[in-house]
């Protein structure tokens, strides 16, 4: 019986810190231990010169390595998924800012996965992204969520008198005494209130204050 010949997958992994990349080569082969790893680099400048030399079909790295910024990491990043599109990448980060993320969420064969997960989950993510399947940590999935529920909620425009208005709520005042500074009626002053609280999706006033801490 002829049994045929399964190529191993070929890994590059880049990390700052050498005791990590010991840590992710040791998880890759606990995963699959067939797995061919050719690359360790600490910096993603190191790992762009390599892949113009050697081949590999993963990369699993750090948003950004050794003396680089996340944006430059970002951009290496971005112009390895548009110079090598079979290229699966796999982006292993701390990083919970929804606006990067999302710039590389626009590549298919960029997957990210947060380090903060648990093992099991970790260990689950890993095993699909090894298989080649776009993956994205339910961490990450959060951190997008709550971007895009914050912009549902800043997506508005207020006009002069109901930004006055929140400004003096955000003070302490009632709309009473709002109402006899501004020579307002209390019932024109409850309306910008109702107006802003409509326009924030929002329907109680310990929301509108809680919002109004937080600066919106």
């Amino acid at each position: 019986m002829i049994h045929a010949h399964i190529k191993p997958r070929t890994i590059a992994l880049m990390d700052s810190h050498p005791l990590t990349l010991s840590g992710l080569s040791y998880l890759v082969n606990s995963i699959d231990e067939t797995c061919d790893i050719r690359m360790e680099e600490t910096s993603l400048g190191r790992i762009a010169e390599g892949l113009m030399y050697q081949s590999v079909d993963i990369l699993i790295t750090d948003l950004h390595g050794y003396q680089e910024s996340i944006q430059e990491g970002q951009e290496i990043l971005q112009r390895l998924s548009l110079q090598f599109p079979q290229l699966i990448i796999v982006v292993y980060t701390l990083c919970h800012d929804a606006e990067k993320l999302k710039k590389l969420l626009k590549f298919s064969n960029i997957s990210l996965i947060a380090r903060g997960e648990s093992p099991v989950i970790t260990d689950d993510l890993f095993r699909h992204a090894l298989a080649k399947k776009k993956v994205l940590s339910p961490l990450i999935c959060c951190t997008l969520a709550e971007q895009d529920a914050a912009s549902q909620r800043t997506g508005f425009r207020l006009t002069q008198s109901e930004n006055e208005i929140i400004k003096y709520l955000l003070n302490g005042m009632s709309l009473s005494q709002i109402a006899e500074m501004k020579n307002l009626s209390i019932k024109t002053v409850s309306a910008h209130k109702c107006n802003v609280m409509r326009k924030l999706h929002i329907t109680t006033d310990a929301e509108l204050f809680l919002l109004l801490k937080n600066g919106l």
